[in-house]
């Protein structure tokens, strides 16, 4: 069974390159002739490969599952995602889900004077301290 034709443009998936290297990236194209998918790297075994495209055999990856998001911070981390892969419909998508979270489970950044912290991919930063 050919899988790139299961895959769809922006699905996860966890596979191998022909090296060896243990990726985890999205689907950017599939080519069904030549039964290859090429994946975005956001994870790999070999640092070099994170944020290239890897052309892998279909049967070499395996999709996904998708997974439920638990907290503000995750779906914050998430809109960074979709912002750096410019993917608009993920972020709206992502936007409209950190709204519909409960008050509790947000963080509420009308706290008068309180110090604040900025968390970005580096770490977080105490530039209001």
């Amino acid at each position: 069974m050919n899988r790139s034709k299961q895959l769809a443009v922006g699905d996860w998936v966890r596979g191998k390159t022909q090296n060896g290297e243990l990726i985890i990236g999205f689907v950017e194209a599939t080519d069904a002739e030549k039964g290859s998918i090429h994946v975005y790297v956001v994870h790999c075994d070999h640092e070099k490969a994170v944020g290239k495209v890897a052309v892998v055999h279909d049967s070499w990856v395996e999709p996904m599952g998708d997974s439920e998001v638990a907290s503000e911070e995750q779906v914050r981390d998430l809109i960074d995602l979709a912002l750096a892969t410019r993917d608009r419909a993920w972020f709206m998508e992502l936007v409209a889900q950190e709204k519909s979270l409960p008050k509790s489970a947000r963080r509420s950044d009308q706290r008068g004077g309180e110090s604040r912290r900025i968390r970005n991919r580096l770490g977080t930063s105490a530039i209001w301290e």
